[in-house]
């Protein structure tokens, strides 16, 4: 029997001596137990116990209630709880007919032997545990089947944002690739009007160069809103630009 949990046993007999023996056999086992007389006031105390008995044991025949009727009913109230019924040999067709129903763990037959009845109640609170354990795994399963579930859930719903994003991103880079190579085409056709200029005298130098600074700025700020929104830094200046440091490359 297992320590970590606090057991309370419920007997129902209409003998008194019986039921106090029965007691006796409970504290010798360390275990706490409940009294009733008859099957009424047994139920009256399953339906308003603090937590379930781990035990009933009922005796079979009883004024009022049988014990096969009792504990048929206590399955209904406590369903974790471990029933055993009293019984005598005469008995055989009540105890079928509980046992057919599931209403009993395990009959004993009166009188019973002290040694084997002590095993019997130890295994059968020794069951009880094994309900509740699975009991409790079952539970926490189910609130981990949930969690998991929506995190799984939550991880496909980002990762589908992260492959928007990332095609987005794909996207933005690919025009900004595009532009930059016409940029350098529209540089090279710059050169040649640049020498056009210069071999007919249209354009001094001086000139020639502030056309060809105004060019880069333009294409300095259609690239630069680009550039930041997909994480690129552009030069704090625009080459060559008579206030920069860097010569220009004419």
């Amino acid at each position: 029997m297992a320590e970590k949990m606090d057991h309370t046993v419920l007997i129902v007999d209409d003998e008194k001596q019986v039921g106090r023996a029965l007691g006796r056999i409970m504290k010798q086992i360390g275990v706490t137990y409940v009294y009733t007389d008859c099957g009424q006031a047994a139920l009256e105390r399953i339906k308003t116990a603090s937590s379930p008995f781990s035990l009933i044991i009922s005796d079979q025949r009883m004024p009022g209630m049988t014990g096969d009727k009792l504990l048929e009913k206590a399955k209904e109230a406590a369903p974790d709880t471990v029933r055993f019924l009293l019984t005598g040999y005469a008995d055989v067709d009540a105890i079928t007919a509980a046992v057919n129903k599931g209403a009993i763990h395990r009959y004993i037959a009166k009188p019973w032997n002290k040694k084997e009845f002590i095993e019997a109640v130890k295994t059968g609170l020794e069951q009880y545990e094994l309900i509740v354990e699975k009991d409790r795994l079952f539970k926490l399963a189910k609130v981990q089947n949930t969690q998991l579930y929506t995190l799984n859930k939550e991880l496909k719903k980002n990762t589908a944002r992260h492959q928007k994003s990332i095609a987005q991103r794909d996207k933005e880079i690919a025009t900004l690739k595009k532009k930059l190579e016409i940029g350098v085409e529209n540089q090279n056709f710059i050169h040649e009007i640049e020498m056009t200029l210069k071999a007919h005298d249209i354009l001094e130098q001086d000139q020639i160069d502030t056309l060809y600074t105004a060019i880069l700025a333009e294409f300095f700020d259609q690239f630069q809103d680009i550039a930041a929104r997909n994480g690129f830094e552009m030069p704090s200046r625009i080459p060559g630009d008579k206030k920069t440091d860097t010569p220009s490359p004419h």
